[in-house]
């Protein structure tokens, strides 16, 4: 991977995640960082749908923060350190609950294989959000993305990736590669690296 991409993926780390949210169709998405108020003002709107009008017509406010992470739909596995495991299929009490339970947590490191692109995200409290392809995607939507106020990075099934300004379009897809073995890892310190690439016991970080 190309060091400007992983320098957008390490730009998230010891920042802690906030409103994390669930959906059927969207899948898991977080934000990160301080929050910042976006207010848009109404206006009038000369879009075919009537609740697209109304919509603009009303004020509109809402919260951004300093990164944002998604997780495609039926991709994901949340798992906390009190042994509570939830993915998209789970309960909604159960599923709310957790996503709850994560939010706090600073995100330290990303271990991804780069022959199929599945991730492991790392949290500083203990958990884990595992992300794999499911039957339904073609390869054509990406995994996961991670974007900051500039910057965005896009991790596709089948190992591959791309990266570039979120004003513009992004790169075309590269290959992703590891100096050592089939997983990059990319985490805030050299100690960590070493856990997460099997070289020290987590416990130990």
């Amino acid at each position: 991977m190309k060091q400007v991409a992983v320098e957008i993926l390490r730009s998230v780390f010891d920042l802690p995640c906030w409103q994390v949210r669930w959906d059927l169709q969207v899948g898991l998405d977080m934000k990160f960082g301080t929050p910042r108020l976006e207010v848009r003002q109404p206006r009038a709107s000369d879009a075919k749908s009537a609740r697209v009008r109304a919509m603009f017509a009303r004020r509109g406010v809402f919260l951004h923060g300093t990164h944002w992470l998604v997780a495609s739909a039926a991709s994901w596995r949340l798992e906390l350190r009190d042994g509570l495991i939830v993915r998209d299929t789970s309960p909604v009490r159960r599923l709310d609950m957790a996503v709850a339970r994560l939010e706090g947590e600073v995100l330290q490191g990303f271990r991804i294989d780069t022959r199929s692109g599945a991730t492991v995200l790392h949290f500083d409290l203990g958990a884990r959000v595992l992300i794999r392809a499911h039957r339904g995607n073609s390869g054509e939507f990406p995994l996961w993305s991670l974007s900051n106020a500039t910057r965005a990075v896009e991790i596709y099934p089948g190992g591959e990736y791309c990266f570039g300004s979120v004003r513009r379009s992004l790169s075309g897809r590269l290959p992703l590669s590891a100096d050592d073995g089939h997983f990059l890892v990319v985490a805030r310190s050299a100690r960590l690296r070493k856990a997460m690439s099997g070289k020290l016991p987590l416990a130990a970080v």
